[in-house]
């Protein structure tokens, strides 16, 4: 036996028809007629754009994952030949400085 419950947000409570038509009739005498039809296009290209942003970066993500794994490297023994050279290439400026 399953019982289904509605979803509710703790901060808001349930939302009825009533609720919604209130804050619809707030709004509209916020912002008059002429301008909601502009805040909610706004609204919309608002969210549009941040879903998109959030599928690019989950696409990143997707991109990283799928990469073959980089070969494991010995990076103290590359960075202690690097300095040796350095060494060697600036003692061998001096000489030929002098």
């Amino acid at each position: 036996m399953t019982v289904d419950t509605p979803i509710t947000l703790a901060f808001i409570g349930n939302f009825g028809g009533g609720e919604i038509i209130l804050i619809f009739l707030i709004v509209l005498l916020l912002f008059g007629a002429k301008k909601v039809p502009e805040l909610f296009r706004s609204l919309g290209k608002g969210v549009n754009e941040f879903r998109k942003a959030k599928n690019e970066w989950e696409q990143d993500i997707q991109d990283v994952m799928n990469q073959e794994p980089l070969e494991d490297h010995d990076f103290d023994k590359k960075s202690s030949e690097s300095e040796e050279s350095a060494k060697a290439n600036s003692e061998g400026e001096k000489q030929t400085a002098s």
